[in-house]
């Protein structure tokens, strides 16, 4: 628990931010006007703003508090882990980045799921990716638990009470200004994330509280928590080179995930994607090295009741109290940058992907647009409020890891997604039939190897029964190669499909050149 003057600065600090968030909130309000602008913010932002954005995102309240607290418990073999998600995920990016901003446009898609049916001309494919994108409220479910325990840590609200206020944060602004307050908060939560990372860093690097520098920190660690450990057969995670290779596999199929494949469509012209793609992923990759506050939170013995509160204790225990409080509270936005495009993208499951895109085609009555995208708007305002309680209600009992805890639900989506959206970007002579079926046994393979042992089905198979990123790595790579192999025996799109998703590529291709004449492309 946090001490009095600490507790008495953070929830001065807390008010600050809440305020600011609630500026951000109706800003985002003044500027969304129908269903599209509360969904995608489509064409609203800079490279800059959506790069803080996506890269804040990207991280979450897991790399903030999770990370931490696996290597808290584990030591420097978590590096794997923090070096290795990163770069695959920005690698998925790059792959799928452009397309899905430009398909996006051309066709009106308003999540990733909707981009699948309209790449594919296929609701069946839309309906099945929507459904299982529901598997996201896990990940909710995950950043409301960071959120509590940092209510209780450094608030001093019991965690019962932090989950119930962490949520109220959240709707204060996104039920109002949707993707547009998404992007807005989470650009300036992504600018004070880069901050705290670069104090952990500096705290490991000088050996903070531990005279002798790193290595003095790595001989504070037990043997089996040190830096020349890189595997252990006891740990489902780094169980062998395998597992870790795994790792990476598995995340570059993280880009697929609907809260940040939503990202790409306020992107203000594809002008500025590879600005966007760079900034996006220098700043992404070095926030991982906050899993290095763990490492030297356990090298000073700091105990701590959960491991994934080891970084706000740590800031506790060695900052001056104004510090430690203005850090706790900015670990707290960074918790809240990634619920907030979670939630949003739920949402739109319901508004978009099942409502306006399913049930309203299968009426045969002439639609009227225009009330179809107000009762959207109000369908998605409407589902932002009840994920936030339904997560809430389900992390009463706060889970072992949060890292953990969010790979149940992103696992299966990953392992599906994973070929129709990677390898239908990079060949465009992937047909519907091979997109559905790598979908389904993507998602098969997940649940088999991990989600059914979870569920206590059956025992399952060691590591990949306790280890959801393995499991999701040899569901992504099934769903690839499945996508690549069926479509050579089943019949592509038609030409005419393929021009309208595929023409700038075809333009550039026949051209040699970029089809917008600007480098900045």
């Amino acid at each position: 628990m946090a001490s009095s003057s600490v507790t008495t600065l953070a929830w001065g600090f807390l008010l600050g931010y809440l305020v600011l968030m609630i500026g951000l909130g109706y800003k985002g309000y003044r500027q969304t006007d129908s269903q599209d602008d509360y969904a995608t913010a489509r064409g609203g932002f800079g490279f800059l703003m959506l790069s803080l954005a996506y890269a804040a995102t990207v991280a979450s309240g897991s790399t903030f508090m999770g990370m931490p607290g696996m290597a808290y418990g584990m030591g420097f073999k978590v590096g794997y882990y923090a070096i290795l998600y990163p770069v695959g995920a920005y690698i998925g990016m790059m792959i799928v980045a452009r397309i899905t901003k430009k398909v996006g446009d051309r066709f009106g898609s308003q999540s990733v799921p909707d981009f699948l049916g309209d790449r594919y001309q296929s609701p069946v494919l839309r309906v099945l990716a929507a459904l299982v994108a529901l598997f996201l409220l896990f990940y909710v479910m995950s950043q409301i638990t960071a959120a509590g325990w940092l209510f209780d840590t450094i608030l001093g609200v019991n965690y019962d009470v932090g989950i119930w206020l962490a949520g109220g944060l959240l709707l204060v602004y996104l039920t109002a200004g949707g993707t547009y307050a998404d992007i807005l908060t989470d650009g300036v939560q992504g600018a004070i994330m880069i901050a705290i990372t670069a104090l952990v860093a500096f705290m490991f690097v000088t050996g903070w509280g531990i005279e002798g520098g790193p290595v003095a920190v790595n001989a504070a660690l037990p043997s089996q928590m040190q830096w020349d450990v890189h595997t252990s057969d006891q740990n489902a995670t780094f169980a062998s080179g395998w597992a870790i290779f795994l790792l990476l596999v598995a995340h570059i199929g993280f880009t697929a995930l609907p809260h940040l494949g939503n990202k790409f469509f306020a992107i203000k012209s594809t002008q500025y994607m590879k600005k966007f793609m760079l900034a996006s992923a220098v700043i992404g990759i070095s926030l991982p090295l906050m899993f290095l506050g763990g490492i030297v939170g356990r090298a000073m013995g700091i105990q701590v009741q959960n491991p994934d509160a080891i970084l706000p204790v740590l800031f506790m225990q060695t900052l001056p109290p104004v510090v430690a409080a203005f850090l706790s509270v900015a670990i707290l936005s960074a918790i809240v940058s990634t619920a907030d495009g979670l939630i949003i993208a739920i949402s739109q499951i319901f508004a978009n992907d099942l409502y306006r895109k399913t049930y309203v085609p299968m009426k045969d009555e002439q639609p009227d647009q225009s009330r179809i995208d107000q009762r959207a708007l109000w369908i998605s305002r409407i589902s932002t409020v009840v994920v936030t309680v339904a997560a809430i209600l389900a992390v009463r009992t706060p889970p072992e890891y949060l890292a953990v805890l969010l790979w149940v639900g992103i696992g299966g989506i990953i392992a599906s997604y994973g070929g129709p959206y990677l390898v239908g970007t990079l060949r465009e002579e992937t047909s519907k039939t091979a997109a559905i079926t790598a979908f389904v046994a993507g998602f098969l393979t997940f649940f088999v190897l991990h989600l059914g042992p979870r569920f206590g089905l059956y025992e399952g198979w060691f590591p990949y029964n306790q280890n959801p990123f393995a499991a999701s790595g040899i569901g992504f790579m099934i769903s690839c190669a499945l996508t690549y192999v069926v479509s050579k025996f089943t019949e592509p799109l038609p030409e005419e499909h393929l021009n309208k998703v595929f023409s700038t590529r075809r333009s550039e291709e026949s051209t040699g050149s970029d089809a917008h004449g600007t480098s900045g492309d």
